[in-house]
């Protein structure tokens, strides 16, 4: 069990007196999660940011945002600017990807992907971050340098990936920038999601949540680095998300656009793989890059929209399975 920084121990300790914790496996970011046991038996989570902060962080910016549209996230229960943390509600551990009933509750993963892009499009709309940063062509575009930079470079060990992949890559991003915008949570994935006790959803790792394309969070899910999907339960999901949010609408043009923002998804995800393997050492993230490119082989070809992307990275050999 790892030791809490003093400043953050002392206000826990006035603010729950007699409780201990156990400091849970981090991810990608740089925050640690210590879960509190209190004394009468309740549990809390802590986010701790590592260090003290002013004002309100994003966490409970868009906390705020998702509970004003109905969507569920963790309550904020605490905030201590002065010790860098926030106390929250205790979802469990059991994410979707690890839910042993994980088949039958991805249907409602996508109704509540829906239920983003449609009640939490209006909560942002009248919140004080209608404004707000956005996935948009600038973004993109830096994720697919990243990708060079990171993936090609330093995780394949190559100084660029050929003639025409960098151009291609912008192509794909303008693509995916271009598309109508809706709220995103940004990575609404497996490990994202998790699955209470009641077996109802919520959702998680909300502070990088934004303005992006209206199937920016169904193409995170679906294309999931951590679970393996058929591209008929792909296609089935999709449709649940096109009747649920659009009604009758051109399926082929939401179709073309999905494809688009998933291949940019599944590039910008080998970047941060390929940073965090070769750069950060963290080998966990090693095993879902031959998923992704393997997806990406099969993706890429197959939508005119990114036939060229499949020509110039199949050329560079970025593609072999």
């Amino acid at each position: 069990m790892s030791r809490l920084r003093p400043e953050l121990a002392s206000a826990l300790d006035i603010l729950y007196p007699g409780s201990r914790h156990e400091t849970l496996a981090g991810d990608a970011s740089t925050r640690r999660f210590p879960r509190l046991f209190l004394a009468g038996g309740e549990t809390r989570m802590v986010m701790d940011y590592g260090a003290p902060f002013e004002g309100e962080t994003d966490d409970v910016r868009l906390a705020r945002v998702f509970e004003s549209a109905a969507l569920p996230v963790a309550r904020v229960i605490d905030v201590l600017p002065s010790a860098g943390a926030l106390v929250e509600e205790d979802l469990g551990d059991e994410t979707l990807e690890s839910a042993p009933a994980r088949a039958e509750l991805y249907p409602r993963a996508v109704e509540l992907a829906s239920n983003i892009a449609a009640r939490g499009t209006e909560a942002l709309s009248g919140s004080d971050r209608a404004h707000g940063p956005a996935l948009d062509q600038e973004k993109f575009r830096f994720e697919m340098s990243f990708f060079v930079e990171h993936y090609v470079g330093r995780f394949l060990g190559r100084p660029d990936g050929g003639d025409g992949l960098r151009e291609a890559l912008q192509d794909l991003a303008d693509a995916a920038a271009s598309h109508p915008r809706v709220l995103c949570h940004r990575d609404y994935h497996s490990r994202n999601i998790m699955v209470r006790a009641d077996g109802t959803l919520a959702m998680v790792d909300i502070q990088d949540a934004r303005w992006g394309p209206d199937t920016y969070d169904l193409a995170s899910l679906l294309r999931d680095a951590y679970v393996d999907m058929t591209e008929d339960d792909v296609g089935r999901l999709f449709e649940t998300y096109r009747s649920r949010l659009l009604g009758p609408t051109d399926a082929a043009a939401l179709r073309t656009r999905f494809d688009v923002t998933s291949a940019q998804r599944m590039v910008k995800a080998l970047g941060t793989f390929g940073y965090q393997v070769a750069v950060l050492g963290r080998e966990r993230y090693r095993s879902a890059i031959p998923r992704t490119v393997e997806r990406l082989a099969r993706l890429l070809p197959a939508s005119t929209q990114t036939q060229p992307l499949a020509s110039v990275m199949s050329r560079a050999g970025l593609l072999a399975r």
